[in-house]
This record gives C-alpha cells, sequence and structure tokens, in this order.
C-alpha cells in the first residue's frame, strides 16, 4: 500500500516489532522511527505522515502535552496512541485531542493489525472494554476522581506512583521543581489525599489494571 508510517516509541524493540509487522502486513516501505519528544516534532515540522504510531511516554517526556497540537497540525494524519498507559484513563483524553485510536501494548498481533487497518480506514479504534466504558453513562463512571486531574498533573500522578520524587520529575519533565510541587499539592488536593499511599490505592480502586 502506498502509505508512510512513523513509529515513535522509546523502546528498540517494540519498534523494531512494528516495523517488521507493517512490512509483512501491508509491503511498507516508507516507515521512520523516533525515540524522543524532541525528535517526533522536529521529523514532523519536515513532513507528515499517513499514520503514526505513538507511545504515551517518550525518553524526554509525555507525548500526550504534544498531541493535540500535532492532531491539529497535521489532519490528515492518523494517530494511533500505542502504550502500556491504562486506557480507563487515557484513551478518552487521547479521542478528544484528536487521536484515532488507543491501543495497548497488551494486545496480541491480530488485534494490532486491526487496529490499524481499522484506523487507516478513517475509523476510531478502541478495545470493546473501552468502547463499552466509554459509553457508560453511569454515576461510578461520572465520580471518577481521576476524571478531575488535568493531563499534566496524571503524568506527574504517574511519576510519583512510580518512586520517583520532585526533583526527579522536574528533571524528566524539564520543569521546575516548584512547579511540579505545585502540580502534586493540586492534584493531591483534588483526590482528598494527603500521602502517597493513600494516592496509590485510589488510583488502584479506578483503575482496572495497573500501568
Amino acid at each position: 500500500m502506498n502509505a508512510s508510517f512513523l513509529i515513535a516509541d522509546d523502546h528498540v524493540i517494540v519498534r523494531r516489532g512494528l516495523r517488521n509487522l507493517l512490512h509483512d502486513q501491508y509491503h511498507a516501505s516508507d516507515i521512520s522511527e523516533v525515540a524522543t519528544c524532541k525528535e517526533l516534532l522536529a521529523v514532523l515540522n519536515a513532513r507528515s505522515f499517513t499514520l503514526l504510531l505513538l507511545d504515551l511516554q517518550l525518553t524526554d517526556g509525555s507525548t500526550l502535552d504534544h498531541l493535540g497540537k500535532i492532531c491539529e497540525e497535521h489532519p490528515e494524519m492518523k494517530v494511533l496512541v500505542y502504550t502500556m498507559r491504562s486506557e480507563e484513563v487515557y484513551a478518552q483524553r487521547v479521542l478528544a485531542l484528536g487521536g484515532a485510536g488507543y491501543l495497548s501494548k497488551e494486545s496480541n498481533e491480530e488485534e494490532v493489525v486491526r487496529a490499524i487497518r481499522q484506523v487507516l480506514q478513517g475509523k476510531e479504534y478502541v478495545s470493546t472494554s473501552i468502547e463499552d466504558h466509554l459509553q457508560e453513562k453511569d454515576e461510578s463512571a461520572k465520580n471518577n476522581p481521576l476524571h478531575l486531574l488535568s493531563d499534566r498533573e496524571l503524568g506527574v500522578m504517574d511519576d510519583l506512583l512510580a518512586g520517583l520524587g520532585v526533583k526527579e520529575i522536574s528533571l524528566r519533565l524539564g520543569l521546575q521543581p516548584s512547579t511540579v510541587a505545585t502540580y502534586k499539592a493540586r492534584l493531591f488536593d483534588k483526590l482528598g489525599v494527603t500521602n502517597l499511599l493513600d494516592l496509590q490505592r485510589l488510583a488502584k480502586a479506578h483503575r482496572h489494571h495497573a500501568e
């Protein structure tokens, strides 16, 4: 097929696997790879692609911070997020920012092929469980406190739960420690928690699987 692909992932083995799959399934020859947000933005500044396969976390930061702008500046390019991040928390945000699909790295090869094909056909793709979840309008979904957090606050929360401290998070995100501390205080306030243990318990209670 006459399509161009960009793979944005910080793990070489993932990029290699996706490259082989695209070659085998679509006979694709126009395939580019990036491992950082900086590389991603530089490549997209030079050209566009038919499909961007995007991990939410690269070595130098969260691609969620750039997704809205990427989709706005490349309206013809489809973006399929392929990540380990929790679908319940992030899928709806990705779609709202203009992403065409959300796929877990736990998916088997058949589902990956199906997702890519569906997105290339101009359709949205999410797993069946997430599709059902997004369609639900019950009170439990409405009252999920994680929905109160901004994308940046969610990212800081994920880093805190991963064991990173404020200084480590500030270095990774390129922010001042005081700014990260403000995000931390704000998300603690929104969630009504006062320590990391309570934060961990609350996050587990509102997610069906760990990230």
